[in-house]
């Protein structure tokens, strides 16, 4: 995760990392949609949270996974995120997720 203009420090970050905690299940879940299960990789987005929290505007979602349903999924995840208010105000992340597969589906 990184926060644009601002602090990148674990203070800052708190706040957008435990709204988001409750949803890797959810996440997690898009998984299902790839089309290689056996294939890692990763998946960025851009958010820009409110000044007040709440729903996040998402964009330039970016992963060499496919098809377009998992980043799909996974766009439509935090768009439904309600984030906490930010410590710093009006704040824009660029949040990013490894996907692996678990030992039993690499096989």
């Amino acid at each position: 995760m990184h926060i644009g203009g601002g602090p990148n420090d674990a203070e800052t970050k708190a706040p957008i990392g435990s709204s988001v905690a409750p949803h890797l299940a959810e996440l997690a879940d898009c998984w299902s949609r790839l089309a290689d299960p056996k294939r890692a990789g990763d998946f960025g987005v851009d958010l820009l949270i409110p000044r007040e929290g709440g729903l996040a505007s998402v964009s330039h979602p970016r992963t060499s996974l496919a098809p377009d349903a998992f980043r799909d999924c996974v766009v439509g995840v935090f768009a439904r995120i309600e984030f906490s208010k930010p410590r710093t105000g009006k704040t824009t992340v660029s949040y990013s997720l490894r996907f692996t597969p678990t030992p039993a589906t690499a096989q």
